[in-house]
């Protein structure tokens, strides 16, 4: 039986955003395994299985259900050892724990207010109302004050790329020779916009640009 992945989409099915869906996605190519997405929009998701879950992704592997894309990964790994590993050793799963939260702390804050508009446009209509009402009151703004204010937001987010690019003059991945799952959290996170907006968030830095262009194919 393929693994399924639940993958968060907007009102076209083939517009999936979520940098944590992206993050798994990933760790599953990068461990040559076979999957099936499943698209789920923001109110579907407590519907998946009838089960009340409220984010996704959420992987279903046999009889194994798993939630939360950093378990997901170590599921991966302690259930398919022989395939390349996402993490390698507990070291590994430690530094991408801070990578985790260096992402979620950093960049995510940056990424919504410059795109919040844009996901919110690209969702059917009772989504829009969800997202709108969640999104400003955890915000403490409009969509449209975010969005006429991104330029701005772009430029400090921007500013946040520099360790990853000072990082990338010694080493071709954030994992060293070869990506880890540290890597694809990133990648997740940078790809979540790409895929709502058409508002060109990463800076034009060679190296990061390069990195990117390999995660991304």
């Amino acid at each position: 039986m393929s693994i399924e992945l639940y993958d968060l989409c907007g009102k076209d099915k083939e517009r999936r955003f979520s940098p944590y869906c992206w993050r798994i996605k990933k760790a599953l190519e990068h461990k040559g395994l076979s999957y099936e997405t499943i698209a789920v929009p923001f109110t579907g998701i407590a519907q998946i299985k009838g089960n009340g879950q409220k984010t996704v992704p959420m992987l279903c592997d046999g009889d194994t259900t798993v939630t939360d894309s950093f378990r997901i990964a170590e599921y991966l790994d302690e259930t398919y050892p022989n395939r390349p590993a996402l993490f390698g050793c507990e070291s590994a799963v430690a530094l991408s724990r801070f990578v985790e939260a260096w992402t979620y702390s950093a960049l995510h804050p940056g990424i919504i207010r410059m795109v919040a508009k844009d996901i919110h446009d690209i969702l059917d209509d009772k989504d829009k109302a969800y997202f709108r009402a969640s999104r400003e009151n955890s915000l403490k703004t409009t969509l449209e004050d975010m969005h006429a204010d991104r330029d701005a937001h772009r430029a400090d987010f921007q500013d946040k790329l520099l360790a990853l690019d000072m990082m990338l003059r010694q080493q071709n991945f954030i994992g060293g020779d070869v990506p880890n799952y540290a890597d694809f959290i990133v990648y997740g996170s940078l790809k979540w916009p790409a895929e709502c907006s058409d508002y060109e968030v990463l800076p034009q830095k060679p190296r990061i640009l390069d990195w990117y262009a390999r995660l991304d194919q």
